[in-house]
């Protein structure tokens, strides 16, 4: 699957190493997507970094998701 994503010219792929649990993982891309959008300078790596510390088992749940790819971050919007 991953593979495929890179053929199909994804930038970055994010996606867990093992199974995680529903809530613990919704708390994690909950932080990280608010972590990634209110701050225009943070990349999707950084934003996941700093998701995993909204998990209560940061180093088990938290350390389940990885990015792949080159790393990519949200350009302001032109008016």
């Amino acid at each position: 699957m991953l593979c495929l994503a890179v053929m199909l010219g994804r930038a970055c792929v994010v996606g867990n190493l093992w199974d995680v649990t529903d809530r613990e993982i919704d708390r994690y891309l909950e932080a990280t997507l608010r972590n990634w959008f209110s701050d225009g300078s943070c990349d999707l790596v950084q934003a996941t970094q700093a998701g995993r510390s909204a998990c209560k088992l940061q180093f088990l749940i938290g350390a389940a998701p990885v990015v792949y790819g080159i790393p990519v971050t949200l350009a302001p919007a032109a008016h």
